[in-house]
């Protein structure tokens, strides 16, 4: 659980939250707005009477509409800076994150899949590639799938699997088997993969147009990609997951690029 701060709002109202309390509350403060500018907008010879459940009607002025207004719109700023603020701490952008991810259709990630792998496809760095380590992805992921096996068969794929605190690399041939790996996800079942690799395509949290990565705190990514730092990298992610600054520490390692619907960057492409 993420650890709680006190926050006071500038009415002197006072009280403790995380980031995803204060994500809830942002929504919640939204809907209490737009519940008294629509009253605002019905106002009847200047009072607007709210009904509850058919047993009694409370009379609001036009007045108290206005300052709720002003009142809520001013509470809605409050929130959003702190949670911007929350959002430069690794774990609150985490948290951020994980309540961002449980609002997605499922269906539009799947359809925002399939357009960010076209992308991929369509890169130069992919198409001159003849060894790319891609991964299985989990379900808050772009789903990779059926691009795992669309070239499984055209070039070497490389996937990783974990041991222990680290990534071992394995190549996916034609007679490969899979098991349910430490996070729930089908990992390739052969020996380690020791060869070179032209291109390595990247999962994270959350990525920056600059390239800086968020993973999901373990380092894996980070000490694999330490060992490979001649290699291309690609980030994929949902758009949603591409923000203004990563917060990043000395031992991250940053992409060359990332890919996603919304943005293209590539800061530095290694080899160009």
């Amino acid at each position: 659980m993420d650890p709680k701060q006190r926050y006071v709002f500038s009415d002197g109202e006072s009280f403790e939250a995380n980031v995803t309390d204060l994500f809830n509350l942002l929504e919640q403060n939204y809907q209490y707005l737009a519940n008294y500018q629509e009253m605002r907008d019905n106002l009847d010879d200047g009072a607007y009477v709210a009904r509850g459940n058919g047993f009694c009607a409370t009379q609001y002025s036009e007045d108290f509409i206005d300052n709720q207004i002003a009142k809520y719109k001013l509470r809605i700023q409050q929130l959003m800076r702190w949670t911007v603020d929350q959002m430069k701490t690794k774990q609150g952008l985490r948290s951020y994150m994980r309540n961002m991810k449980k609002r997605q259709n499922p269906d539009e990630l799947d359809k925002q899949s399939q357009q960010i792998l076209g992308l991929l496809e369509g890169s130069p760095l992919f198409k001159n590639a003849k060894s790319v380590m891609l991964y299985s992805s989990l379900p808050d992921e772009v789903r990779t799938t059926a691009f795992i096996e669309k070239w499984r068969n055209s070039k070497r794929i490389i996937l990783p699997t974990v041991v222990g605190d680290d990534i071992v690399p394995v190549e996916l041939t034609a007679d490969t088997e899979f098991a349910v790996g430490d996070f729930n996800i089908l990992e390739p079942q052969n020996r380690p993969y020791i060869g070179s690799y032209d291109l390595i395509v990247v999962p994270g949290v959350a990525f920056d147009p600059m390239g800086n990565r968020l993973g999901r705190g373990k380092g894996y990514y980070d000490r694999f990609l330490s060992q490979h730092l001649d290699v291309s990298t690609i980030g994929i992610c949902f758009d949603f997951q591409l923000v203004e600054k990563v917060p990043t520490e000395p031992n991250d390692i940053q992409m060359d690029s990332v890919l996603t619907l919304t943005e293209s960057q590539s800061p530095t492409l290694k080899g160009n």
